[in-house]
Formats: C-alpha cells, sequence, structure tokens
C-alpha cells in the first residue's frame, strides 16, 4: 500500500505544470499521480518537463467530464492511506458560455470529487481557484468567475466529508527568474495586442490595480497546501495573490512596453511607439469617430478583433476587485522582479517576424 499520494488534475497546465516542477526538486514524499485530459497533453507536457518531472509523475489519461470514467480510476489506482486532490483542472476561458464553463468548472469538480471519495482511506481534496472570486456578495464578471464560485459551493454543501480546502490564485505570468510558463493565458493576450497590432491608444483605468503572481510562486506555496494537508492536519484556505503591491495598470502597460522593445531590439525590430491608456467613455468616442471619419492613418487592429479582445479585458480594466493574500507562507515577489523574465520568455516563443529598421530620432 502507498502511504502518501498526490492526485492532480491538471497537470498540464500552468499551475499544475508548476506544481509538477515544485514536487520535483522537492524530497519525494508522496507518490505523485497526474491526470491528463488527452494523450496529446500528456506527450507536450513530457516533451517539456525534466527528466527528474518525468520520473516523478506518474501519467494517466482520463476524461474528467465523463463521469463513470473519471470514477473508474480508483479502481485503477493501488491502495494509499492517505491521498490528496489536488484539482487544478479547469476551463479557464473568460469568454466561454455557461454551459460550457458549468461543464468545465463545476461538472467535472463534481466528477473529481466523487473520484476522491471513493478513493477511500483517509482522502483530502485541494481545490485550486481564483482570486478573482468569492462565493458570496461578488459580482462575477464573467462564466469562469461564476463557475468556480459555484464549484466551490458545491464542494462545501456536498463533499464536506473530504474537507476540502480552497487554494484561490490571482493571475499567473511566468517563472520569476526564467520567465517560463505552461499557458499563455491572462495578461498574454494582451501583450500579443501591443506586439503585432501596436495600437497608439488602450482604454482602462489607470489606476485600476491588475493583480499578478509568478507561477514558480503559485507553485510553491500550492505544494505547502498540499504538504500539510498530506500530513493530516487542519489546512486553512490559502489566497495567492499580490494584493497591494499589485502594479496599478499604467505601471503594468509602460514596463511591458519597454521589456518588449528591449526584446524587439534584440530581434533587429522596430520598437513600439508610446502607449497612451485613455478612459473607456473616450476611448468609444473616438472608435465612432474613426469610423464615422473613415480615418486610415492611425494604425489599428481589425475592428471586430479588437473589441472582442477588449471586451474581454474591460471588467478587469474597470474593476479591480481581488481578495487579499492570506495564509501564504511567503509572501509574493514585487512584480518588478519578475515581470521582465515573463514577457521575454512569451516574446521568444512568439512566430518568427520579419526584420524592420530600427527607428531613430523623435516621434512623428
Amino acid at each position: 500500500m502507498t502511504a502518501l499520494r498526490l492526485l492532480i488534475t491538471g497537470i498540464g497546465g500552468a499551475v499544475g505544470s508548476g506544481l509538477a516542477d515544485a514536487l520535483a526538486a522537492d524530497a519525494p514524499w508522496a507518490e505523485v499521480v497526474g491526470v491528463f485530459s488527452s494523450e496529446r497533453s500528456r506527450d507536450a507536457f513530457r516533451s517539456r518537463s525534466s527528466e527528474a518531472v518525468r520520473a516523478r509523475v506518474q501519467p494517466v489519461v482520463r476524461d474528467l467530464t465523463d463521469g463513470l470514467s473519471t470514477l473508474a480510476l480508483a479502481r485503477e489506482l493501488a491502495p494509499a492511506r492517505r491521498t490528496v486532490v489536488v484539482h487544478a483542472a479547469a476551463n479557464v476561458s473568460w469568454t466561454a458560455s455557461l454551459e460550457a464553463a458549468r461543464r468545465g468548472n463545476v461538472e467535472v469538480t463534481r466528477n473529481v470529487a466523487e473520484l476522491a471519495r471513493a478513493l477511500g482511506g483517509d482522502t483530502r481534496f485541494v481545490y485550486v481557484s481564483s482570486a478573482y472570486t468569492e462565493v458570496e456578495g461578488w459580482e462575477y464578471r464573467n462564466t469562469y468567475e461564476a463557475t468556480k464560485a459555484e464549484a466551490e459551493r458545491l464542494l462545501r454543501s456536498d463533499y464536506a466529508d473530504l474537507r476540502p480546502v480552497v487554494f484561490s490564485c490571482s493571475l499567473v505570468v511566468g517563472h520569476s527568474r526564467t520567465g517560463a510558463i505552461g499557458r499563455f493565458h491572462g495578461i498574454y493576450p494582451l501583450l500579443g495586442l501591443i506586439d503585432r497590432h501596436e495600437p497608439p491608444l488602450l482604454p482602462g483605468g489607470r489606476d485600476r490595480r491588475i493583480d499578478i503572481v509568478p507561477v514558480d510562486w503559485v507553485a510553491s506555496e500550492l505544494a505547502a497546501v498540499a504538504h500539510r494537508t498530506a500530513q493530516g492536519g487542519p489546512s486553512a484556505d490559502v489566497v495567492a495573490s499580490s494584493g497591494t503591491a499589485a502594479p496599478r495598470l499604467e505601471e503594468l502597460v509602460a514596463e511591458a512596453v519597454a521589456v518588449l522593445n528591449r526584446a524587439r531590439a534584440r530581434a533587429e525590430r522596430a520598437p513600439v511607439r508610446e502607449l497612451t491608456l485613455v478612459p473607456f467613455r473616450r476611448w468609444e468616442f473616438l472608435r465612432r469617430s474613426l469610423d464615422a471619419w473613415q480615418v486610415h492613418g492611425i494604425p489599428m487592429p481589425p475592428r471586430a478583433f479588437l473589441d472582442r479582445l477588449i471586451g474581454v479585458y474591460r471588467p478587469y480594466f474597470e474593476d479591480d476587485r481581488v481578495l487579499q493574500p492570506t495564509g501564504t507562507v511567503h509572501p509574493c515577489p514585487h512584480w518588478t522582479e519578475f515581470l521582465d523574465p515573463a514577457v521575454g520568455y512569451w516574446f521568444a516563443r512568439q512566430p518568427a517576424r520579419s526584420k524592420t529598421p530600427l527607428r531613430t530620432g523623435g516621434a512623428g
């Protein structure tokens, strides 16, 4: 019989991959089973992982939307004295339909909780959630927030016997030293907009804070929660956010542009010009004016693409509510320490672009 086991869903995602790295760097205090949604996801994870991670993680492929197939995993695994299920799998899209978000975040959570219960013994449940949502008194900005909160309520009401622990983190970016990350979500589509289309303006509240955290810090804190839970003691919920240390949108955009320009210079590409933030009311007026006057001299992305992307970010550029950090072992590194490697890592993995002459002289 295995003494301690960690069963991690979503191990191929950004947080799950980071957790696998953290566990591989630590003493092997538990058997690690990683659940992948497909063979393709498993193979991609193994191809980018270190030898230490590949040796540590026992891969299992399972469609977690299939309740019976998920439950069957309990019969396939060897018995363990204690299992800690770390449920990191989720539909993280901010634009998913309510049906798709519920399937990925509520139904899958129920299936994994049923699996945890079927494993028997002293099984515990760690639920990875978002610091951008809360179960009560929260006006949800999208289906992701709403369904993550719904899943947490489900665990509290129907699976209290698993003594669920909730680990909530805010927007995850790359490793604080290397910038490495398994998935480009969160702020990365915004970087793509700036780098590929170079808009002169962006809408948003300059003083709104964008709470970002590096994946290695998040993974370290999650590993600590899993370890405390595996030891059998009481584990309090944890919020892994940066709180009041988060950058203001104006600071984040200015520094991201500066990092992009350093990377573009190394790639012999012209720098991105200074980007101005304007209130949403002024932005909407300018967009209408450009259409009405048929102005073509200002570089802007295709209208449909731009409106869709800005629509995704708008709730967070106008409303910066996020849970304050609590229960972490170490404070989050300051954003100025990890934004440079995060942006640099992303830039290096974008499709190659043709070299353009470096602009010199002043603006205009």
